[in-house]
């Protein structure tokens, strides 16, 4: 495990669940688990560990979260995707970018794409001896959202959630046009 484990473990506590899932080319990729009773933000928190070793470059680096109501535990395998793929590139995505999956996000919904957004306020970024890494947190789109996003920007989707109150969390939400 890396220190992004270490910072997770002294914010939430230990995880409630710990899923590992290992690359062709031998990456090890850690999705983490805390139910809601142990964060602070009434939602359950899955976070990344690894995506900081695969992404990013010697420089800069990232893991992923994200706060869902109610839990959906087999959003493991997306977040996996992106701590390996990230947007496509070993790049470390930039806030406002999307990435959109083959497959839906989890079982149930029809959502394929995360928007990565600042997550510093919740999980503030740490620089080891030779790298930043920042905490990226996702948030589903449903495809109607991604397309008014590639029209009118992000600060326009996130004006329109708000005036909507869009509860982007919740993971049983319909789409918000």
């Amino acid at each position: 495990m890396n220190q992004a484990s270490a910072l997770y473990d002294r914010k939430y506590g230990s995880p409630d669940r710990t899923a590992e899932f290992t690359s062709r080319n031998g990456c090890r990729i850690y999705v983490f688990k805390w139910n809601a009773d142990k964060t602070s933000e009434g939602v359950t928190v899955y976070a990344t560990g690894g995506a900081s070793d695969v992404l990013g470059d010697e420089s800069r680096s990232c893991e992923f979260f994200i706060g869902l109501s109610p839990p959906v535990d087999d959003i493991a395998d997306s977040l996996a995707e992106l701590a390996l793929h990230g947007i496509g590139s070993a790049t470390v995505p930039s806030f406002g970018d999307t990435t959109t999956l083959s497959f839906p996000l989890w079982s149930g919904t029809p959502m394929q794409t995360f928007l990565y957004t600042d997550g510093s306020g919740l999980i503030p970024s740490y620089t080891d001896s030779t790298k930043r890494v920042d905490f990226i947190q996702l948030v589903p789109l449903f495809d109607s959202e991604l397309e008014f996003k590639k029209k009118n920007g992000e600060k326009a989707l996130w004006r329109e959630f708000e005036s909507r109150a869009v509860a982007y969390w919740d993971s049983d939400r319909a789409p918000a046009w």
